[in-house]
This record gives structure tokens, sequence and C-alpha cells, in this order.
């Protein structure tokens, strides 16, 4: 395989799924519309049954809006529908959520396509909104989607692959769809699969055993964080390790002797931050009340992920 450096400037389409994205996702937009390209660009919106204004807005600002029945929506298989109705060469693929930070997103994220040879995708950074608590504000800030350097990642062979531990494999196999860009030729011949969650993650992983290259475009900046409920927390994190644990064999937390250690280590440590970054008292207080039960939605959320996929008892989980 080989695909030289992309035109400078090739048609781009934005594909976005949406589901009551409410006054943010019109936020998004403006900040699409005054996006500096000097290609063409297209926005297509793919809603699953929103009962706010989401389509709406979509509409007023340009995007051709296509319906689907919300029970139908699979994070792989939607994208993959979006995608097959776009006609640009390079597809940028966001969440209804993630805020452009300035007004050259798509341009740095094409410009990630000139950074090797044979790019299928790129991926780029996020900034925590300024209302986030301090602690998504350092798990972000901190995570591989934080960094303020480029990275440029192909497999010289399948080898240097094989031989990385679960952990190596996953962080060399990170990209996210929060906000990235794919080739269209790339995903023509590796669409994404059906995946009720980490689509970005396998995708990524398939390319890069492929023979494709991906590249983190710190340049390329999106503002996306949430403050997510404890359910929500529990909910996301076992999904997120179900797949982990399919993808990589990973398990951060191992066994059931891991979990009251892993809660009390994660606890204490955000404790101390919290104090130690934290200067509202209402708020401070509000995060050491939270802070236990959260360490325990996640250190569970990690243990019964992988555990459950390990005994193919996995449980399917919608809504994240």
């Amino acid at each position: 395989m080989s695909e030289q450096h992309p035109k400078q400037y090739p048609d781009v389409s934005i594909v976005i799924p949406t589901k009551d994205g409410g006054d943010l996702f019109e936020e998004v937009l403006q900040k699409l519309e005054k996006q500096i390209y000097p290609g063409n660009v297209e926005l297509l919106v793919v809603d699953s049954g929103s009962s706010d204004k989401t389509a709406d807005y979509a509409r007023y600002y340009g995007a051709k809006v296509h319906d689907i029945d919300p029970r139908t929506f699979n994070h792989g298989l939607t994208r993959n529908f979006g995608i097959g109705l776009a006609s640009g060469e390079i597809i940028v693929l966001m969440t209804q959520d993630a805020v452009p930070a300035d007004r050259y997103l798509i341009d740095n994220l094409v410009a990630g396509f000139r950074a090797a040879d044979n790019v299928a995708g790129v991926y780029a950074r996020q900034f925590p909104r300024p209302e986030a608590d301090v602690i998504t504000q350092r798990n972000l800030n901190g995570w591989l989607t934080g960094r303020s350097q480029i990275e440029v990642r192909h497999l010289a062979n399948r080898a240097d692959y094989d031989v990385m531990n679960p952990m190596e494999k996953y962080l060399f196999c990170n990209f996210d769809n929060v906000c990235s860009a794919v080739s269209k030729r790339a995903w023509e011949g590796l669409p994404f699969e059906k995946n009720s969650f980490g689509e970005d993650i396998e995708w990524c992983r398939r390319a890069l055993l492929n023979d494709w290259t991906v590249v983190y475009q710190p340049t390329a900046q999106v503002v996306h964080s949430h403050d997510r409920s404890l359910a929500y927390e529990y909910k996301r994190t076992y999904a997120c390790h179900r797949k982990l644990y399919e993808l990589f064999g990973l398990r951060c937390v191992p066994s059931a002797k891991h979990v009251v250690n892993s809660i009390v280590q994660a606890t204490l440590s955000d404790w101390r931050y919290v104090i130690a970054h934290e200067r509202r008292l209402f708020e401070k207080l509000r995060l050491l009340l939270k802070i236990p039960a959260l360490s325990f939605a996640s250190v569970m959320g990690q243990y019964r992920g992988a555990k459950d996929e390990a005994n193919q008892q996995g449980k399917e989980v919608r809504g994240v």
C-alpha cells in the first residue's frame, strides 16, 4: 500500500450523530460555521429521534439532516451510514458536544494527513470545559488527548505489536471520535464495525495492523468534558473496560482482592488533589463527598467490565 500526502485542501465532510443536543449543539454549529478552511466543506447530521431543536438547529446552519430510528443507533454502524452519504475525501467525525476551540479545527485536522504517508486517521486534542471540576480537568489534561506534542504511529511489522503488553497495545491504538478525521479511501477498505462502544479504538487497531498510519494532532482542538452522574460513570467505565479486554486483554483491576485497595487508593489520591487545588470551599466539600462514590463506580466498572468480557457474560449497555 502506498498513498502519498493528500492535496492541501481536499473536500471535507463533517458527520455528527445527534440526539437531543440542545443549546450546546447550537454552539458547536456556530463554531463550525466560522471555520477558516479554503476547501469545500459539507455538514451531515444523523439524528436519532431528537425531541428538542437539534434537527432545526442543524438545518438552520446548513446541514443535511438524516433521521434514523433511535433503536437502530450504533456507534460504528451509524457513523458508517453518515460517512456513506458524504462526498468529501476527508471525513471529520465529531460528537454533538465537542465545541471547536478556534477557527482552524478543520484546517489543522486536514494538515495531520500531510504529517506522513498512508494516514488513515487523525484525532484532535481535547480541553475541559471552563466549568469542569478540578478532577475532570486533571484527568482530561493528563490523558492521551491532552498532550501538546504531535504523534505519528505506524507499525513497521506485526511482531512489534505482538510483543507489547496489554496496556502498551491500548495506548498505541488510542483514537477518539469525539473529534477525529478519517480518510474516505481508508474507510472504504476498513469501515467501522458494529460496536455499542469503542468503535474508534477498534478501528484504529485494525488500521494500524493493516499498514496504515494514525496521527494525533494537538493543533486541532475542541472543548469537551462531562459532569457525569455516578450511574453514568459506572456504565461508561464498564462498557469501556469490556472493550479493552476484548481488544487487548487489558485488566486494570485484575481480581476482586484488588477492588478495595484500588478504591481506597483512588479516593485518597483524589482527596489530596482536591484539597491542594480547589480554592472554593463549597466546591471542595462537594467533591470530597462525591469522590468515594465516584471511585467506587470507576473501579467496579473497570473490574466488572473486564471480568464479564473474560467470562463472556458481558451485559448490553445503552446510553453511553
